[in-house]
């Protein structure tokens, strides 16, 4: 059974799990992540860092969903990847309505992101939720454009 669930801090990963994530960056996005990067990012533990794991082999993670509060009203989305072949199956408006829940009862009220400027599927997953392009980012991303989107929860 695949589901999103809490994550753990990410100091505290095992390897099997840190090379699920780095699998899953590359293949999903092509960037590429060492797993001291990947363990230095500041997801706290909360309802904003979601992993999506199939509860028979847990070993396995086919998506993150890591978000950290920026400032009082506002979260910032580190990182938001599911694994192609769980994509267009409803898990990433799952994630996407989980943290919305959880924030808002935090009293956060605003969102921001980076998104690559070729990922259209992603920008309108995020205008359709009412997020729009504020700025762009030159070099941000390794393979070109990227753009920060923001709005409100």
């Amino acid at each position: 059974m695949i589901e999103w669930v809490s994550g753990p801090s990410l100091k505290s990963l095992s390897e099997t799990h840190i090379s699920c994530i780095q699998n899953l960056f590359k293949n999903e996005t092509g960037e590429h992540y060492i797993p001291d990067t990947i363990r230095a990012l500041p997801i706290p533990i909360w309802k904003g860092n979601l992993i999506l794991i199939d509860k028979n082999t847990p070993t396995d993670i086919h998506g993150v969903f890591w978000c950290l509060r920026f400032n009082e009203k506002r979260a910032r989305v580190v990182a938001f990847v599911i694994d192609r072949k769980f994509q267009s199956q409803g898990f990433g408006s799952m994630a996407w309505d989980r943290f919305v829940m959880h924030a808002r009862t935090l009293s956060i009220s605003e969102i921001q992101l980076e998104v690559r400027a070729n990922n259209q599927r992603a920008i309108e997953f995020y205008q359709k939720r009412g997020l729009k392009i504020i700025g762009k980012l030159e070099n941000y991303y390794s393979s070109g454009l990227g753009y920060v989107m923001q709005g409100k929860i």
